[in-house]
């Protein structure tokens, strides 16, 4: 039976920590015009990172959104549109000969994802997409294009289908929240320009979306764990105050101001400007990993969106860090009816909208890729209601209907004639001819799929015969690099793999939290062991949310390790070298440098344990506290490279650094480290 059912309104949702915003825009006579807007608060801990990890309490409460913005749950039924957080998607750029058939280079990109996603592909959504504007030719003469992948946990995908079948309406799409906000970006007329690279950086609750874009097309995409959210608990600790109430502080943070009248919003501001020099950190790092792929580039303008946006002046402020022109957009600018949406709110609402927006609505192509094209799981859809499962809708015969089939019959006989002399005489001599072209395609099939398999192997061999050359030579001090490795792993992280390679490090582990892996990153890089450090992957396991299974790499340069003045950002070269460091608090005892702030929660926490460190070694070790924040000591601060509180220095008798923490990694690290450091003074000798 054939059915011509009509569609109902497509609702952009942007389901996060803080909120369940709703937005519907229609194209009428008059435009594109916006039509409904509303949200509620997210139910309390129903998201976390971005994962929907309660979908009843959020289907309930996005039924009450539907129902406040006056939309009716009837036939014909609205659509679903949803995107998931960045940092749950693996996204890869892959490069593949041009002019591949779609089957087959479904069946190539199907063999990539094999080396690109680290859980098995029958527990995965995968959806890409050709990129034309990537065309070149290879210096081996080969047109290449790229394909954009990206992958996700069919758990996750599950957790949207549960909402939509509590809520009654169908799920239509599962988009990126990075893709997302380039579509917005693209519809208002950002980043289209095909001669300039600009960037997107969208500032979420759960994390922050970094894009670099060239005609509305993404070329590089990264997402980190660092977002509003991030914000918002570290003011609440600070202050002492609600969550809710650091959120309420956010549009009035004097960002660019060193003081204000009101103290909470002093130390507020001291906050954001830490938490934001933190993101402006890792946007610096995706431009050098970008330049180090394609060279020096210029980046001519940075959209900056999201909820981080309500924070005053943030363009200003990441703009002066980074020295990239900035600007907060306003992707409803070319809505009808956009005055129903306050000016200073617009940036926050980009991912909602660009859920809705039409490919034909963009006056560039834009990357739209479906993470809902393979549906929920099996098991899950076997439990889902009429509306998000299958459903067989009957229906009345029409009045066209019998003299259609009367026509149709007649035409059928006069077929039917042909169809006999096809079958008994030209088909089967035709057939004879496809069979053999069809094994000759089938064999050429099999040695295309072989092609990566080849290739991987001969490279792993070359890494190996590389990597046992400089063990042979003694090039490279591997004991060292597993040593620091060792010290620089924070508590509640566990490595259960480390892979070596000439000039490569990855390592793979589980963790509590994601700070913990973003920790272990930072200790990593700030070591000078990596210069590099990118977390490739960070995600709860399926079975036990409570662990989170990571992976990280790194470009390592092993040879650094060997000059000691150069272990550790801020350590203290041999005495009597060109950059020996003479401004510390001189002594002749070691020493135990903590860097801290008053404002600092963290810093607070680790006070009590420092004190009983000092009770039990104070006749051995001299203890130094250090406010980032009083004047008289930026000459330290600069000298340690200091970004982060807190941050502790343990020092030898002739200043050289024996060790290093950032952040509150315990009071057992902290003893561990400190009986170190009184190992040393009671010999007399540095490591």
């Amino acid at each position: 039976m054939f059915s011509l059912n009509k569609t109902g309104p497509k609702l952009g949702v942007d389901i996060n920590s803080e909120t369940i915003t709703l937005i519907q825009v229609e194209k009428t006579k008059r435009g594109i015009e916006f039509v409904r807007f509303a949200y509620q608060p997210s139910p309390i801990n129903s998201v976390r990172e971005g994962i929907i990890v309660d979908p009843e309490a959020v289907g309930y409460t996005l039924k009450e959104v539907i129902q406040s913005a006056g939309i009716k749950i009837a036939r014909p039924l609205p659509l679903l549109n949803v995107a998931a957080p960045g940092q749950s998607v693996i996204i890869r750029l892959l490069p593949v000969p041009t002019g591949i058939p779609p089957e087959e280079l479904a069946d190539v990109v199907r063999q990539e994802a094999l080396h690109h996603v680290p859980f098995p592909l029958e527990e995965a959504n995968l959806d890409w997409s050709l990129l034309p504007a990537s065309e070149r030719t290879d210096v081996d003469g080969v047109q290449r294009v790229d394909v954009i992948l990206a992958a996700i946990q069919k758990h996750i995908v599950d957790s949207f289908w549960h909402v939509s079948d509590i809520v009654g309406i169908p799920l239509n799409t599962i988009s990126v929240s990075s893709l997302s906000t380039i579509r917005a970006l693209a519809f208002a007329g950002y980043g289209v320009q095909e001669d300039k690279l600009t960037m997107s950086v969208s500032v979420r609750h759960d994390g922050t979306d970094i894009n670099f874009l060239k005609a509305g097309t993404p070329l590089f995409s990264r997402s980190v764990v660092l977002g509003m959210d991030t914000l918002t608990e570290s003011i609440a600790r600070s202050l002492d105050i609600t969550v809710m109430e650091a959120r309420g502080l956010a549009p009035h943070i004097p960002l660019l101001q060193t003081s204000s009248n009101d103290a909470a919003l002093t130390q507020a501001a001291q906050i954001t400007r830490t938490v934001l020099g933190d993101i402006s950190d890792e946007i610096i790092r995706s431009i050098d990993f970008y330049r180090s792929q394609v060279g020096e580039v210029e980046i001519h303008e940075m959209y900056v969106s999201g909820p981080g946006s309500i924070v005053p002046q943030v363009d200003r402020f990441l703009q002066t860090r980074l020295n990239i022109p900035s600007k907060i957009i306003d992707p409803f600018q070319n809505l009808v009816n956009s005055e129903l949406i306050p000016m200073n709110q617009r940036a926050v609402y980009a991912l909602p909208l660009g859920l809705l927006v039409e490919p034909a609505w963009s006056p560039v192509s834009t990357v739209d890729l479906d993470l809902n094209r393979e549906g929920p799981s099996a098991t899950l859809l076997e439990g889902l209601g009429p509306v998000a499962g299958i459903s067989v809708v009957a229906e009345e015969t029409t009045p066209w209907f019998l003299p259609a089939l009367s026509v149709g019959a007649a035409i059928l006989l006069g077929v039917s004639g042909f169809w006999a002399y096809a079958t008994q005489v030209d088909i089967p001599q035709k057939q004879a001819q496809i069979d053999r072209q069809q094994a000759a395609f089938d064999t050429q099939k099999v040695q295309l799929k072989q092609l990566p398999e080849i290739k991987e192997a001969t490279e792993q061999l070359e890494r190996r015969k590389a990597i046992l050359e400089n063990i042979i030579k003694e090039r490279h001090p591997w004991s060292q690099t597993l040593e620091t490795i060792r010290i620089d792993t924070p508590e509640g992280v566990q490595i259960r793999k480390v892979v070596l390679s000439q000039h490569t490090l990855r390592l793979e582990g589980h963790a509590t939290d994601f700070k913990g892996v973003s920790h272990l990153a930072i200790n990593i890089e700030g070591s000078h062991l990596a210069p590099t450090v990118e977390v490739e992957s960070a995600s709860r396991e399926e079975d036990d949310p409570r662990i989170i299974n990571f992976a990280i790499t790194a470009a390592i340069t092993p040879e650094r390790i060997v000059n000691p003045a150069n272990a550790l950002p801020g350590t203290a070269p041999a005495p009597g070298s060109p950059n020996a460091i003479t401004s510390r608090p001189q002594s002749s005892k070691p020493q135990f440098l903590d860097f801290y702030a008053t404002w600092c929660g963290p810093c607070n926490a680790l006070k009590p344990h420092v004190e009983a460190a000092k009770r039990q070694y104070g006749d051995k070790i001299e203890f130094v506290s250090i406010d980032i924040d009083d004047p008289k000591n930026r000459a330290l601060v600069e000298q340690y490279n200091v970004h982060a509180v807190p941050n502790m220095f343990f020092l030898g008798q002739q200043g050289q650094v024996l060790d290093h923490m950032v952040g509150f990694q315990g009071r057992d690290a902290l003893m561990k480290a400190m009986s170190r450091l009184y190992t040393v003074a009671q010999n007399g000798s540095s490591r």
